[in-house]
């Protein structure tokens, strides 16, 4: 089916004969029309007995008043998926919404390029808002009023905080044996305790991910701290010199520290999974598992931070994934419970050193995966779970 819109009116219609009007969106339609001299053409493909064309909006953020921020190439992929199964999807900004439209831009395939066009209330809003500072702001919060008005699915609310993670995954029995120890850092005396009685902590921003600011340390045999960074190996006379150094992890009670559990090494280096889900509309589905090896440095095994991708054989087995997806299973039921509706996560999860898993982090809006079959799989799920969601919520 021609879906077209009219730049003039700024208005979507349709050019089929055969039908006068045609549900879109959450609670719009569309007329027929044959003006195509002022519109924009698309091509979604509807089957015979489709009543409606679900709309689908990817909230980013953008610099001044039209260059949006985000992963652009997974946008348009997932546009072309979400048109090849029957529906519209467009990306905006906080600041697009307006009363009961909403200014965004969608990728021409006609015209090679980014268009902008006014649209109705979508039936999915899928939260691709790509820092914390973006969410904690007078337009944020109006699109989240605009959510809760029209009552709109809303896939992932927020940027999780790691401290009210463990918090809330301590609480489940199944989950706990799973999580290293962890404290909020609150003054010098905390951090000194804590280091003492595990010996080796690493200390993390509570509102970070990537590995950013995180800190490994440790006591040398000379009694001096050793505080070691992705970039760099800091030594230290005494732990008050480093407190005095790093005095911002004191204020706010924005930093956490974690024990440094032991865990089995390849090839002399540490290695760790990541695990991808997603929600389905229905229930949890844990959609891959990628392997990550540090090289460079010992703290993290992010690649950007110079870890190594491996393959899932070389480092898990059978009953190892069968432990994975019963953690993906308890940790989704436990997001959903304290957050609403969470479409996608990711987990970060160790094999420990004495046997078990270790729990480090869980994280809302994944990156993109280096793996090309998880990314496959991944949008795949994505366009499903939208549309199942609108199909649960096509209209008011």
């Amino acid at each position: 089916m021609n879906i077209l819109y009219d730049r003039t009116k700024r208005t979507f219609f349709h050019s089929e004969e055969t039908i006068t009007t045609f549900g879109f969106a959450k609670n719009s339609f569309l007329l027929s029309t044959k003006d195509t001299n002022q519109s924009y053409l698309f091509d979604v493909s509807t089957g015979k007995n489709s009543k409606a064309i679900p709309l689908i909006g990817i909230v980013s953020s953008k610099e001044g008043r039209s260059k949006y921020k985000g992963n652009f190439e997974l946008f348009r992929s997932i546009q072309q998926d979400v048109e090849k199964s029957g529906g519209i999807c467009f990306v905006f900004s906080p600041q697009d919404v307006f009363a009961d439209t909403i200014w965004g831009i969608v990728y021409n395939q006609t015209l090679h390029k980014w268009v902008r066009c006014l649209f109705p209330v979508p039936n999915v809003i899928y939260n691709r808002v790509p820092s914390r500072n973006a969410e904690q702001n007078q337009s944020y919060e109006k699109l989240l009023a605009f959510i809760k008005k029209h009552n709109i699915s809303f896939f992932n609310p927020h940027f999780f905080n790691k401290w009210e993670i463990y918090e809330l995954l301590s609480k489940n029995a199944e989950l706990k044996s799973y999580l290293p120890r962890t404290e909020l850092v609150t003054d010098e005396d905390s951090l000194t305790r804590f280091l003492s009685t595990h010996k080796k902590i690493y200390v993390k921003p509570s509102l970070s991910s990537q590995g950013k600011g995180i800190r490994l340390i440790d006591k040398d045999p000379n009694g001096g701290i050793v505080c070691r960074s992705v970039k760099k190996i800091e030594r230290f006379a005494s732990l008050s010199r480093l407190q005095q150094t790093y005095q911002e992890w004191f204020s706010g009670g924005q930093w956490i520290m974690q024990e440094a559990v032991p865990c089995k090494s390849l090839h002399d280096h540490r290695f760790d999974f990541r695990i991808l889900v997603l929600h389905t509309g229905e229930d949890f589905r844990l959609i891959g598992i990628g392997v990550r090896m540090s090289q460079r440095q010992e703290v993290t095994t992010h690649v950007p931070a110079g870890g190594k991708v491996i393959s899932l054989k070389e480092a898990a087995d059978a009953e190892i994934k069968k432990e994975i997806s019963k953690i993906v299973q308890a940790c989704g039921v436990e997001l959903a419970k304290s957050f609403g509706y969470v479409g996608e996560f990711s987990i970060d999860l160790a094999p420990r050193e004495q046997g078990g898993l270790v729990l480090f982090e869980i994280n809302s809006k994944p990156m993109s995966f280096d793996e090309v079959e998880i990314e496959t799989k991944r949008r795949i799920q994505l366009v499903r779970t939208f549309l199942t969601l609108s199909s649960q919520n096509m209209e008011g």
